[in-house]
């Protein structure tokens, strides 16, 4: 039976967490250079507002019908 090298597993387990941390690193990197945040906010506001503007619409044509 072998037994694990515990020096060598701790040795992988933290150059996997170095590659975790760089790749979060980068990611926030590339979100601030894009400006991704306020990019996905504007769109996230366009579409709250397109869908309040369709439910009034589709609320006033059900009215219609109903009356």
């Amino acid at each position: 039976m072998t037994l694990i090298n515990k020096e060598k597993f701790l040795n992988g387990v933290g150059k996997a967490v170095d590659a975790t941390n760089n790749a979060a690193d980068k990611a926030e990197a590339y979100i601030k250079e894009h400006e991704i945040d306020k990019k996905t906010k504007k769109v996230a506001s366009e579409a709250g507002k397109t869908a309040k503007k369709i439910g009034k619409k589709v609320g006033s044509k059900i009215a219609d019908i109903i009356e």
